[in-house]
């Protein structure tokens, strides 16, 4: 009969060593550790969730104070020329569904500059073709003949999403809106 020694020995080494008979034990500060991180990572889920940041019917706004003020024009999907005042705001309204994958992305000539940007959401309860208005305020610093360029454009490779560019030829004139001759 083996020698009951060896094997205690040899079993116990071959347990150490085995990736087969491993202990699968974590230290406890490692189980502490592991512990506050699945914490932190459910804080950071339900806050998402919470704050609104999933729902695809809320709207935002970079730069509130830009909205503050009413504008002195506004322009839509039909306006093709305007005339402002110098240091005069004109609000574009452009209208966006975020869900269909496309976002605009928009351009302005020296003479103008883009102040604020939001989204509006159509009403829940009104039935529309699309969700909602992307909003862009525009201010004019220096007078001559400008322009503005919105793109709808599909996200990656969508082969099948048209690419839409509305533009706004904007004539900015030396009047200012406080002077009342617009």
């Amino acid at each position: 009969m083996p020698n009951q020694k060896y094997i205690k020995r040899y079993l116990s080494h071959y347990s150490e060593r085995s990736p087969v008979i491993m202990h699968t034990r974590v230290p406890f500060h490692k189980q502490n550790n592991m512990v506050w991180l699945s914490v932190l990572l459910l804080e950071f889920v339900l806050f998402v969730f919470l704050s609104g940041c999933v729902q695809s019917n809320t709207g935002y706004t970079i730069k509130p104070e830009a909205f503050e003020v009413s504008p002195d024009v506004y322009a839509d999907e039909m306006t093709r020329e305007i005339t402002m005042p110098l240091h005069g705001t004109m609000l574009v309204s452009y209208p966006w569904s975020p869900e269909d994958g496309r976002y605009w992305r928009v351009g302005v000539t020296e003479g103008l500059y883009v102040t604020g940007d939001r989204y509006v959401p159509s009403p829940a309860d009104i039935p529309v073709e699309v969700s909602g208005t992307r909003e862009w305020m525009v201010k004019a610093i220096a007078p001559g003949e400008n322009t503005f360029i919105g793109t709808l454009r599909p996200r990656g490779n969508s082969w099948n999403q048209e690419i839409v560019q509305l533009k706004i030829d904007v004539l900015i004139t030396e009047e200012s809106p406080e002077s009342g001759n617009i």
